[in-house]
């Protein structure tokens, strides 16, 4: 049984699940039957890893093409089989807390609607610093897990916690203190690579971007990096100068942003962006350790939805 606020929520989300039109459940059925043909033909995959909401975000990232769609979705699987990711979850990246400090990210605490609040520090991130700490190669698989621990955790959580389907995120990036970061090279091509994954991989987990602190020169370097991304991500992200606070406590209670984003949080002992406040909490502190060899061959398994009935996107 959906609840008034899903089914007026579905009104204004055509094309996720709940709200299909037939012709978009037609395309779902032929997406569905296709990749399944494929999979038993080529690839032997593990497809219950994946269910309706996962399909649909990739039809979604090609407006229900299902050629399209099919052939995105063929190169995920091919990706993963080869990136080795569903060994991910025992990557050990021990430098993340040297690589955390000129680099501060993380999630924190959720918006008004439940979604995951994503941070990045980039204005005070040392790009040349970071890679002495670690390299381009070990950061982008340490990008990639995070990102199925996002799939995995971080969303299902949220999930339970508010009752329904949650599989999109608000992400901020901060700008202060960096006048020219953007335009260096090496952070030039990390957003590049990091851009490409995020769209042919994990299509359609933004729901909106707030990037904050923006002067005129940042403004030309968004220019930039704006060419690596498509037109539907484009309209997702609002660029915004050091009066920014009201346009984000529309959609985020003051609490929940930190201190350093002009909100009232300030989470002690370690900061916000180290503390993993929010639903996923309970599963990322029983993590495991980045230097404790023994743990982590004992990855922890994704949560499972509490609501058993159909739940609409937000």
């Amino acid at each position: 049984t959906q609840s008034t606020w899903d089914i007026m929520e579905s009104a204004n989300k055509e094309g996720y699940f709940g709200s299909l039109k037939p012709a978009q459940e037609k395309a779902l059925q032929d997406f569905v039957a296709q990749i399944e043909k494929l999979n038993a033909e080529n690839w032997k995959y593990d497809l219950t890893q994946f269910d309706t909401y996962d399909y649909l975000r990739f039809l979604r990232a090609r407006k229900f093409n299902v050629t399209k769609s099919v052939e995105m979705f063929s190169n995920y699987i091919k990706w993963r089989i080869e990136f080795g990711l569903d060994q991910i979850f025992l990557f050990k990246f021990p430098e993340k807390d040297a690589v955390k400090a000129v680099y501060p990210h993380g999630f924190h605490k959720t918006d008004k609607e439940g979604k995951p609040i994503y941070i990045e520090r980039i204005g005070i991130t040392n790009i040349d610093l970071l890679f002495t700490k670690t390299t381009k190669e070990r950061i982008m698989r340490y990008y990639v897990r995070e990102y199925e621990k996002q799939r995995n955790y971080v969303y299902p959580a949220c999930s339970n916690a508010m009752g329904r389907k949650i599989e999109t995120g608000l992400t901020i990036i901060d700008l202060k203190g960096g006048q020219s970061v953007l335009l260096t090279p090496r952070c030039y091509n990390f957003v590049k690579v990091a851009s490409t994954i995020c769209q042919n991989y994990y299509p359609e987990m933004l729901d909106k971007m707030f990037i904050v602190n923006c002067s005129w020169a940042l403004k030309a370097g968004w220019i930039i990096i704006k060419a690596f991304l498509d037109a539907k991500t484009c309209k997702k992200i609002h660029i915004l100068d050091g009066k920014y606070l009201h346009e984000l406590t529309k959609y985020i209670e003051p609490s929940n942003l930190p201190q350093f984003l002009q909100g009232t949080c300030e989470c002690k002992p370690n900061g916000c962006l180290l503390q993993n406040e929010g639903p996923w909490k309970e599963y990322y502190d029983k993590f495991p350790s980045e230097t404790d060899e023994k743990d982590l061959n004992v990855p922890l398994a994704p949560l499972k939805w509490k609501v058993q009935q159909p739940m609409n996107e937000v």
